[in-house]
This record gives structure tokens, sequence and C-alpha cells, in this order.
């Protein structure tokens, strides 16, 4: 045999050893690596357990403290809402003549969707512009986008009164 011979042989040799090398022992080394690394992976997770509920509880109890502080209480910005104008109107001697359905829109492009509320309130000039002045600037339900003032008269009793529609914006 010739030596370049023996050297393609030896070559082809030398590649089968390391085929079978690496079928029979290096590749489970490296699935028992990945393995390890996994199980490794979890248990710091399971050991960062604990100090992440306590972060989690410091967060809610802010979280809590800030609703406190922005008088928005439960989860119904509706019902917080018709609740709020109850308790402004009857500090501020308006009523509530109509509170309709919030309007729903979701923008598909930039996935952002927006609530709008609806609500007339019946009462003098300054207890309508106090109870305005208090949704947007104690309560925090949104931006207050439109205000529409009308001037009525009930044609029975001759007696004028003023109204006021009011649309409550909020980003979601």
């Amino acid at each position: 045999m010739k030596q370049q011979t023996k050297n393609i042989i030896l070559g082809i040799v030398l590649f089968c050893v390391l085929l079978i090398a690496y079928r029979f022992g290096f590749s489970k080394t490296f699935a028992i690596r990945s393995e390890v690394a996994k199980l490794e992976y979890e248990k710091e997770k399971y050991l960062a357990a604990p100090k992440q509920l306590v972060a989690l509880t410091k967060k809610e109890q802010q979280l809590d403290v800030i609703l406190a502080k922005n008088n928005v209480e439960g989860n119904s910005l509706q019902h917080n809402l018709l609740k709020t104008l109850h308790s402004l109107s009857a500090t501020s001697g308006i009523k509530i003549i109509s509170f309709e359905e919030p309007h729903i829109y979701f923008n598909e492009d930039t996935k952002e969707g927006t609530t709008t509320y609806d609500f007339v309130l019946q009462g003098d000039y300054k207890g309508l512009i106090g109870v305005i002045y208090a949704l947007e600037q104690e309560y925090s339900f949104g931006n207050i986008t439109q205000v529409y003032f009308e001037k009525k008269k009930n044609f029975r009793s001759g007696a004028k009164y003023l109204q006021c529609k009011v649309l409550l914006q909020r980003l979601n």
C-alpha cells in the first residue's frame, strides 16, 4: 500500500472513531450539561421567589396608597365615577341628569384603547364648575375633553336652569 492510501484510511478510521466517541460519550455529556444548566436556572428562580413575593407585596401596598390618594377604589371605574359624582352633587347642590354607557374605542394600529364617559349635570354655574374642577384635579378618572353648557327653560313653570354635558376620556 502506498503512503497516500494509508493516510486516507487513517483519516476515515479517525473520523469513524470520533463519530462513535461522540455518539456514545460526548453527546450524553452535553445533554446532561444542558439539563444541569436548566435545573440550576429553575433552582435560582425557586430561591428568588420569596424575594419577588416581598417586592410584589411592597409594590401592591404602594399602588394601594396611590389609589387611595387619587380617591379611586375598587375595580370598576364607571362605578367609582358615578359614586364620586353622587358625593360631589350632594355637596355642591347639583343634579345628575343622565349618565350614559361608556363608549370604548380600540385603535388596532397603536394597540391603544380609549374609554369615553358621557354625563349631564344640572345646577348653578359655580357648582358645575366646582364639580368639573374636582373631577379633573382631585380625582384620577381621566381628562375632561369637552364641557358644553346649555341654558334651558321649563315652559310649565317658567323656570330657567343650566345643564352641562361633560365628556371624560380615559386612555387604557
